[in-house]
């Protein structure tokens, strides 16, 4: 037996255009308008489903779930599959598995869950920055349109089995130019949603592929290579992170891709981490926080050290200050006149900032490009 949707609440959250273009994906055609009420399609098998044209018509529940119904006959599948379907014909669909063997299927422990979302979030921002530009470490100030791209992807419903936490990235529907000339058209280009997701996927068989190259070559070249993939530390200490929920470390990331823009050539859908590359990977995310720059870091601290013999245009400092959450030293060289400040700061115990590129440097850190220099006072101390 099938199982069938009664909850109003779920099939009115089913939108019209959503149904529509589900149906035209399928193979429907509309045959007629309704009074600007509805619509109505029929199939290759001449079948036929009205669908109502706003949620707001009273008996608009009534004929999603005989739509729905129909749907689910025609197609012969439970009306549950139907929806999950029709609800990401507009959406990437993209699902992170981790299996579990410690518990319920399809649960986990809500400290294991919530580390499961906090990694998944950071694994898709980092294929969101990767989009705008390729680093191999992204600083804490991401991007804003990266930013912006996260408030539009929504979580969906779990999935039973092994653990899977669905992500839907809605993407814009594909409209063709008109042809006006007899020149071939430009395909045009692909919609910043779908980039990002493109993106992650690469991103991540890039990563697979990379962690055991480095085993074999006992090298990091193999990342490095990498990072015009996509590849970053971000993203492999979000895997890693992915992998320490699963019982047997490993992680399975599959998507399905919006119908309304089908791929216009193949890519890659389906990446698996075995146990046996999630050190590898680990151990590139820290050799990359440990020699690439760090783009827009800022630091905050005590100074410590200052060069007494200033330059006309310069002057060295040495900063006590957090990075990575451990005390670590960090050079700065000054103008002048924030030299000048930065040894009243000395004299008076108050904390610093400046923002810079932040380089790994002996065992201590070495701030460039200065800028932003300023001492907190009293208040923004504490």
């Amino acid at each position: 037996m099938k199982a069938t949707i009664q909850d109003s609440s779920v099939l009115n959250s089913l939108k019209p255009l959503e149904f529509i273009a589900y149906l035209r994906t399928k193979g429907w055609i509309q045959e007629s308008e309704i009074s600007n009420k509805a619509s109505l399609w029929v199939s290759p098998g001449n079948h036929d489903i009205t669908v109502p044209a706003r949620r707001e018509l009273g008996d608009y529940v009534l004929r999603i779930s005989e739509a729905l119904s129909t749907l689910s006959r025609v197609e012969d599948r439970s009306q549950l599959e139907v929806l999950r379907d029709i609800q990401t014909t507009t959406s990437d669909l993209i699902r992170v598995r981790a299996s579990n063997d410690r518990g319920e299927p399809g649960a986990l422990p809500l400290e294991d869950a919530v580390r499961f979302i906090e990694n998944t979030r950071e694994m898709i921002l980092s294929a969101a920055c990767a989009a705008i530009e390729k680093r191999a470490v992204y600083a804490k100030r991401k991007p804003q349109a990266a930013m912006d791209y996260l408030k539009h992807v929504q979580m969906g419903q779990t999935e039973r089995g092994s653990f899977v936490l669905t992500i839907l990235s809605p993407v814009k529907p594909e409209l063709r130019p008109v042809q006006t000339s007899l020149l071939p058209q430009i395909e045009p280009e692909d919609p910043f949603e779908r980039r990002v997701t493109k993106t992650l996927f690469e991103s991540l068989n890039a990563t697979n592929t990379a962690a055991r190259s480095a085993v074999l070559l006992s090298d990091m070249e193999p990342f490095q290579s990498a990072v015009t993939h996509g590849v970053s530390a971000n993203l492999c200490d979000a895997l890693v992170g992915l992998s320490s929920v699963s019982s047997n470390d490993q992680i399975e990331l599959q998507v399905s891709w919006a119908r309304t823009r089908p791929l216009s050539s193949p890519q890659f859908s389906r990446v698996v981490f075995e146990s046996d590359t999630i050190p590898v990977i680990a151990e590139a995310a820290r050799v990359f926080r440990e020699v690439a720059p760090i783009e827009d870091a800022e630091v905050a601290g005590f100074v410590v050290g200052t060069g007494r013999e200033i330059t006309e245009i310069k002057g060295d400092i040495t900063l006590a200050a957090l990075v990575d959450g451990n005390m670590h030293r960090v050079q700065i060289t000054l103008s002048p006149e924030n030299y000048s400040i930065a040894l009243r700061a000395h004299d008076e115990r108050k904390v610093v900032t400046c923002v810079g590129e932040l380089i790994k440097q002996g065992r201590g850190y070495r701030l460039q490009n200065p800028r932003l220099f300023q001492v907190l006072d009293s208040d923004q101390n504490s």
